[in-house]
Order: C-alpha cells, then structure tokens, then sequence
C-alpha cells in the first residue's frame, strides 16, 4: 500500500549549506514498498506555479534519490542525492542535459509521513494520485516521458543498487550478468535517444541562425590553443 509523505526540498547553488525558506519546493510524494515513489511539488518562489513531477527511491532513514522534472520549454530537469543527516537528507544535486547531468549546488530533503484517519487518508492519496496522473496526461513533455519510461524499465535495479550503495554492498558476479541483460536494451535506447536528441538540437540552431557553424569557426580562430 502507498504511503502519503510531505516532502520539502532546500537547494544552494553555492555549496554552502546555506538554506532558507525561498530557494525551496515542496509537495507530496507516494511511497510504495519496493522503495520507489512519485509525486508532486512546487517551487515556492517560482512564477511558474504548475504541479512539477518528482520521482526516484527513497528508503527511509537512509538515502534518498529524487528526479524533479518541470517541462523542459520552462526549466532543466534535476536529481537530487541525499544521505540521512540530523537534519534531513543531505547532498549534491545535479542539473541533468542531454548530455548527463552536471553538478549545480547542495541540497536538504525532509520526507515527513502523514500520520491520518484510514478514510481522511485515502482521499489524500487518491489527490496525489489525480495530480501526478494529470501531470502525465497534460505536461509531460517528450523528453520527460522518455526519461521516465526508462527509469521504469529499470525501476528494480534502481531501487536495489542505490540501497546497496548506500549500505557499502557490492554484486555477485551471477547477480552482475543479470543486470546487464536487463538493463543492456535500455541503455541502447538511451544512446539512441541521445543522439537523435543532439542531431535536433543541432538541426535548430543551424535553423534559427544558418551562420552559426560559420561564425563558431571564426571564433575558434581568436583562441590562445
């Protein structure tokens, strides 16, 4: 059975730990039993007030790994890794590109479980439940559904081996294989979707500017190396 969590996240882009009550999102989350959760949060401080999709693996008391993904005409996507703490759960975050993702500052996750009546609670869940289904139906991009269907696809293995690394436990070589095979098509798919991904960024600023290639060249000249 899901459980309902609220959920706050605190992020600071200099490395500080210094956080406050601007640069922050806040929502719910679902937890199911495996580890794996999805929900929705908002920017406190952002213009854009629209439900944003977070997701990942949470194991309670340990660690914490959340995607949070906004449309990407609007904003990049992260991830957010986070280690329990006296204060929560502690750790970098990363701005995600089509490339990989990039470190972009520290972060403070405080999961807290809602403690309700059976009935005051299901209708809790079913609205946490409503909002991620609409934000799937109606916002979700096509980069972000492809970036979640793979999540999925993998959604055992992530939800292991982000305890096990976590615990400091490593694989068996039998237990080695069977990951690859599973998670080998995916990451050829990645690869894939990559690449188209990078010829249709390419295709459009060569649309928007046809000189640009041109102009990068002569740039490349003024340089020291």
């Amino acid at each position: 059975m899901s459980k309902l969590f609220d959920i706050k996240g605190y992020f600071d882009s200099s490395y500080e730990y210094q956080f406050n009550d601007r640069d922050m999102w806040e929502g719910k989350i679902l937890l199911e039993d495996d580890g794996w959760f999805e929900g929705v949060v908002k920017d406190v401080s952002s213009s854009y007030q629209e439900d944003r999709f977070v997701f990942g693996v949470y194991h309670p008391g340990k660690v914490i790994e959340l995607y949070k993904w906004t449309p990407t005409s609007f904003s990049s996507p992260f991830v957010f890794h986070g280690n329990k703490s006296e204060v929560g759960y502690q750790g970098e975050f990363e701005v995600i590109g089509l490339m990989g993702s990039m470190p972009y500052g520290v972060s403070r996750i405080t999961p807290e479980e809602v403690v309700l009546g059976k009935d005051e609670e299901q209708v809790e869940i079913d609205d946490v439940k409503r909002r991620i289904e609409a934000y799937k139906v109606f916002l979700m991009d096509e980069a972000g559904r492809s970036f979640y269907d793979n999540s999925m696809a993998m959604r055992n293995v992530l939800c292991d081996n982000i305890l096990r690394c976590y615990e400091g436990r490593g694989y068996t070589e039998e237990e080695m294989v069977a990951i690859a095979n599973q998670v080998g098509p995916i990451n050829d798919k990645v690869v894939k979707d990559t690449a188209e991904g990078a010829y249709q960024l390419v295709k459009k600023m060569q649309e928007e500017n046809p000189n640009f290639f041109s102009e990068a060249d002569a740039d490349d000249d003024d340089l020291p190396f």
